[in-house]
């Protein structure tokens, strides 16, 4: 009875090694796995897009999704993007052969560090910001949120139009300069062309910062549109 059940054991412990050894080879063979690094399509596509998304961030890396291996033997392959700009998260590179005009398509992820100023505190609206308001946060690219800013020059002296919670990304589309001219408010507007400037007081219909286009009424009703000063005047151009 003894040497019954050790015989069954024996075969149960080899059962259990080759199963363990399929499993290990089925996972050897997924398809992240089949994009051989060395085979000519999967080295172009993956130099391709590291050049291609240098410009992203920090630590760029390329993982291949497609297996490279199964497509038509390709000479000389020149990749190419379908889609314009620079590659990031999801994408396909498409690739052209000497010997055939095939087309071969590989998909692959993009991912890249990259870093974006947050609030290091909470911001309420109409707040100007200052160096000591700003923090940063890295994330992956496909994270980062849109308009998001990467230099503290295009934050600093700015206005928030939008509370801001602790952590939460600057975004451009939430950043004004400070007004320098206020509706309502008498405002110098300097009008100039080839050979002529000419100066004149207005009242100002918009508020208005730096580089803003904004209207003035003249004193005898004309409205003129200018453009604000850093000195909180209005260029009138002819």
């Amino acid at each position: 009875m003894q040497r019954i059940v050790g015989k069954a054991i024996r075969a149960l412990n080899h059962t259990c090694l080759f199963s363990g050894f399929v499993g290990l080879l089925m996972l050897a063979i997924t398809p992240a796995a089949l994009a051989t690094p060395d085979d000519d399509i999967a080295h172009a596509a993956r130099h391709f897009l590291m050049s291609q998304a240098a410009s992203l961030g920090d630590d760029v890396g390329v993982e291949l999704k497609s297996d490279t291996s199964r497509l038509p033997e390709c000479h000389s392959p020149q990749p190419f993007l379908p889609r314009e700009g620079v590659p990031q998260g999801r994408v396909m590179v498409g690739i052209r052969c000497s010997n055939d005009e095939q087309v071969r398509y590989v998909q692959a992820t993009v991912s890249a560090s990259v870093r974006f100023l947050v609030a290091s505190t909470a911001i309420k609206r109409g707040d100007r910001l200052s160096a000591d308001m700003l923090d940063w946060e890295r994330a992956d690219v496909s994270r980062r949120p849109r308009n998001a800013l990467d230099d503290p020059s295009q934050a600093i002296g700015k206005v928030v139009t939008q509370r801001l919670a602790q952590g939460m990304a600057l975004r451009g589309d939430r950043l004004r300069q400070p007004y320098l001219v206020h509706r309502g408010e008498s405002v110098t507007l300097i009008a100039g062309g080839e050979g002529f400037s000419v100066t004149r007081e207005g009242e100002a219909l918009n508020n208005g910062g730096k580089g803003d286009s904004i209207r003035a009424r003249m004193p005898d009703g004309n409205v003129l549109r200018g453009q604000v000063d850093a000195r909180g005047r209005l260029a009138v151009r002819y």
